[in-house]
């Protein structure tokens, strides 16, 4: 099976200094690509994921590579770090590890809404179990003002009031129910005023949809103030890497606001990957990576 190619491996290997026997959170588990590593140099691992399908893929895959003794698969979300820490772990914890990108086998599975081609969904929640809100609602139930505030400040669209007028005018004759549907809308609109993108054009919108779906931007900031608020992550190593502007700014302001009195910033500059990494792995080329130290 192909599995999702791990971005900034080496550099968030360097960031954590993995020493065996050492303790490590690894928040946003995906396809495990991070952590096998991690388990690779003796560390021990509690993957967290609140998608069950990844946590299944995870586990499936440090199993069939032998490193699974020291691995700890939770099903969760990290925003109840703390809570998590306190069943879970008694020893002291040396890092964190939050990827806040999609897994490829989410961004391709269909019937799940984050792609452009899936035309059977436009849900995009990552636990199903415990959301209610999906893309699908807010595309065909959410006012144009609501609609223009997502895709102008957080898709940081252009194009932001037609699309919007267009949305709502396509779901007035019949709802937009799929991806591909969606994707279609946008791209038209795109062509309309004859803009031609590197990348889709609707990447901007669909992220911007899957992070007002999943609460991104609030589950980050409730992230970080907890590893403020659990004893035992002093001295831990917090590394994120994250995708979207928006997210990057909170992480940039929270380090800002609490170094040097509560943690000491690594770099005052972020990390990005390389020409290297970006010509075998294209997903990196919008990854950012900071990290801190909890005093």
């Amino acid at each position: 099976m192909e599995y999702h190619v791990p971005v900034l491996l080496n550099e968030v290997l360097d960031l954590l200094s993995v020493k065996l026997g050492n303790i490590y959170i690894d928040g946003t588990l995906g396809n495990g690509g991070h952590t096998l590593e991690i388990l690779k140099k003796g560390g021990e691992v509690y993957g967290i994921d609140s998608d069950q399908n990844n946590l299944d893929l995870a586990t499936s895959r440090i199993v069939d590579s032998g490193y699974a003794v020291h691995f700890h698969p939770i099903k969760g979300n990290f925003t109840d770090l703390k809570q998590i820490i306190s069943k879970n772990i008694s020893s002291p914890i040396h890092g964190i590890l939050l990827d806040l990108g999609l897994s490829s086998n989410q961004q391709k599975a269909s019937g799940r809404g984050f792609s452009f081609n899936d035309e059977q969904s436009l849900d995009m929640r990552l636990d199903p179990a415990t959301q209610e809100l999906t893309a699908e609602k807010i595309i065909n139930t959410y006012s144009f003002e609501q609609l223009f505030n997502i895709f102008s400040k957080i898709a940081q669209e252009k194009l932001s009031k037609p699309l919007a007028q267009k949305i709502i005018t396509k779901r007035k004759s019949s709802p937009i129910k799929d991806g591909a549907t969606l994707a279609k809308i946008i791209r038209d609109a795109y062509l309309a005023k004859g803009i031609r993108t590197k990348i889709d054009p609707s990447t901007k919108i669909f992220m911007a949809l899957r992070i007002v779906v999943n609460q991104e931007f609030e589950n980050l900031k409730q992230f970080l103030d907890s590893t403020l608020h659990t004893p035992s992550l002093n001295n831990a190593t917090v590394c994120i890497i994250s995708f979207h502007s928006g997210e990057d700014r909170i992480v940039k302001q929270f380090i800002r606001e609490h170094h040097p009195s509560l943690i000491t910033s690594h770099s005052s500059k972020a990390i990005t990957a390389t020409h290297k990494e970006t010509a075998v792995n294209p997903l990196s080329r919008s990854a950012v990576l900071r990290s801190y130290r909890i005093n």
